[in-house]
């Protein structure tokens, strides 16, 4: 009895406790922002996360009327700076770019964090992964590649940037889909993968459209297929890998976290900012000229993708028996 009469008494407190609690949360949203803001990048500079973050930065202070600062926060397969964002204050002046393997993460490693629990703000840009082969290699398409690695096993060498990183994913589910036995060769970053694919000690590699295109143009790599349903625009004469495995299909896609319990009126904001810069051609053009597909999803949508993802990649890893060593 006397325990309800005290929360009888103190219900009145409660109530002014939380309404305060929640116009503090809204009348800073509505200030938003106020001050300079950050955007980590859990990957080393000059990758593709880092390009298409240092192109929107711009536009997004313009809109904003803040300086809007990139910081690279490599390491530890992105942990590293996925940590640092999702330890920030949630008040969207630290925010992440980062790309798809944030899904992968949680079935691989031990995380300092919860995924689940980040603050989705937009899916930004999507794009296939490119195969490309050495110049060097027994093989100059898709199905001369399929062909020599069935008739070789083993024979065939894949670089990836990591095991679990999208390039190896996209490898094991070609190797799969194509029936064949290929050699896995994991870096420790995507650098050294390309130097060896150049220098031919291996054969072949996945990424993403933005990372090899100036070597396409240069003539140092061959693109075989990309990784969609459909040719990608940037590469309209290389065939997609579905076309000769039906049904093949593994997307790359880049997008921006807030940390966990990020207020609505926030992540809101800074999906608008991020939306607004889609609108200038220039910047439209660049991505498309670099493979990349524009998708702004709104947060709603982000946090239906990002849970599905979740859930493909922790059946993926286990199905495949991927570990990291």
């Amino acid at each position: 009895m006397g325990a309800t009469i005290m929360v009888h008494r103190y219900y009145p407190f409660l109530l002014l406790t939380f309404s305060l609690l929640f116009s503090t949360v809204n009348v800073l949203a509505a200030e938003f922002p106020i001050k300079p803001i950050k955007i980590i990048v859990p990957f080393s500079p000059g990758g593709g996360s880092d390009v298409i973050t240092r192109l929107l930065a711009e536009k997004m202070a313009a809109d904003l009327g803040v300086s809007v600062l990139v910081e690279n926060k490599p390491g530890a397969s992105s942990i590293i700076g996925t940590d640092a964002m999702a330890k920030s204050p949630p008040d969207g002046y630290t925010i992440l770019m980062t790309n798809r393997a944030i899904t992968v993460n949680p079935w691989l490693f031990k995380l300092p964090y919860d995924t689940a629990k980040l603050t989705p703000v937009t899916q930004l840009v999507s794009s296939p992964l490119l195969l490309v082969s050495s110049t060097s290699a027994p093989f100059t398409n898709l199905k001369e590649l399929i062909a020599y690695a069935k008739a070789n096993p083993k024979k065939v060498s894949i670089g990836n940037s990591g095991v679990g990183q999208l390039p190896h994913l996209a490898a094991v589910l070609f190797e799969k889909s194509s029936g064949s036995e290929i050699t896995m060769v994991n870096y420790k970053g995507s650098g050294s993968s390309v130097t060896d694919l150049i220098g031919g000690q291996i054969d072949l590699s996945f990424g993403t459209v933005p990372s090899f295109m100036q070597q396409i143009k240069n003539k140092t790599l061959i693109p075989l297929g990309v990784s969609s349903l459909t040719r990608n625009a940037a590469l309209p004469s290389t065939p997609s890998i579905s076309e000769i495995l039906p049904g093949f299909e593994l997307l790359s896609w880049f997008g921006f976290f807030a940390p966990p319990n990020t207020p609505k009126p926030v992540v809101d904001r800074l999906y608008q900012a991020i939306n607004k810069a889609f609108i200038n051609p220039e910047l439209k053009t660049r991505l498309n000229d670099e493979g990349l597909e524009i998708t702004a999803l709104k947060p709603e949508a982000f946090s239906k993708v990002f849970m599905a993802d979740l859930a493909y990649w922790q059946k993926f890893v286990k199905e495949n028996n991927i570990k990291v060593e």
